[in-house]
């Protein structure tokens, strides 16, 4: 189902924008019935990629208005308007997010809380208030907030406590998180995984996050990428390196 979406400065529509999809985004179509593209938000901004192009094409708008109206531009005869180009960044485990140590502690323990819950995360972390494409234990796939997987005021409880529509049973999912996920103190994972070992404590931590800001000036992307994935990289003990991140983070506030 479709609805219609004026141009702001004009009474005629210019197009149609679709229902958001599990990906977060939603498609625009001529009034002609072509397909002009897809646009979406990502932190406060929305962002358009017209029909055909990768995400290395998008451009950067101030609301879902002007977005579509940009991609209507390009797909007519008018020119485009100008508009920010956002290059992707070809970090693992953060989809659209600079690898900057906050960035990556709020990522650790997102990643961490999945494991507990048994969701499979599908992309990189995109913030808290984003669409998060992740696998359900029972097959399910689809979008969930990690706002939303965390709790709130000190409660931990995931919403939905019912994970998903068609789900398992809720009396059978401790059981079944249970039987998917073991937690453990240290790394057990071999050093060819990451080249290295996911570090458990908050002094390995803190040396690793110090190495990601020197990668980040001087390093090739490689050795960058090599290091983030240590930090957020899969790991039976990812709770307790995401714990190791969050005292690296009181550390810091001590100071």
């Amino acid at each position: 189902m479709t609805q219609n979406i004026e141009h702001k400065s004009s009474d005629e529509p210019k197009y149609t924008i679709g229902d958001c999809g599990e990906d977060g985004r939603y498609p625009v179509t001529s009034l002609a019935g072509v397909m002009a593209g897809h646009i979406y938000r990502w932190h406060r901004a929305w962002y358009a990629v017209p029909a055909g192009q990768p995400d290395s094409a998008r451009t950067k708008h101030a609301d879902r208005w002007e977005a579509a109206d940009h991609l209507c531009e390009i797909l007519g005869t008018a020119p485009a308007a100008p508009a920010d180009t956002v290059e992707p960044l070809p970090v693992p485990y953060l989809r659209g997010l600079k690898p900057t140590p906050q960035n990556i502690i709020n990522a650790a323990r997102a990643l961490a809380r999945l494991a507990e819950l048994a969701w499979e995360p599908l992309e990189g972390y995109p913030g808290a208030d984003n669409r998060w494409r992740m696998k359900c234990f029972c097959g399910w796939t689809g979008t969930r907030w990690w706002s939303h997987l965390r709790g709130r005021n000190n409660d931990n409880t995931p919403r939905p406590e019912n994970r998903h529509d068609g789900c398992i049973p809720m009396a059978q999912h401790a059981e079944t998180i249970a039987r998917l996920y073991t937690p453990a103190s240290t790394c057990p994972c071999s050093p060819g995984d990451d080249a290295g070992a996911h570090p458990v404590t908050a002094d390995d931590a803190a040396q690793l996050l110090a190495a990601v800001t020197r990668a980040r000036r001087t390093g090739p992307p490689e050795e960058l990428n090599r290091l983030v994935a240590l930090l957020l990289g899969p790991c039976p003990a990812a709770s307790a390196r995401a714990q190791a991140l969050r005292e690296v983070a009181e550390r810091t506030k001590r100071r």
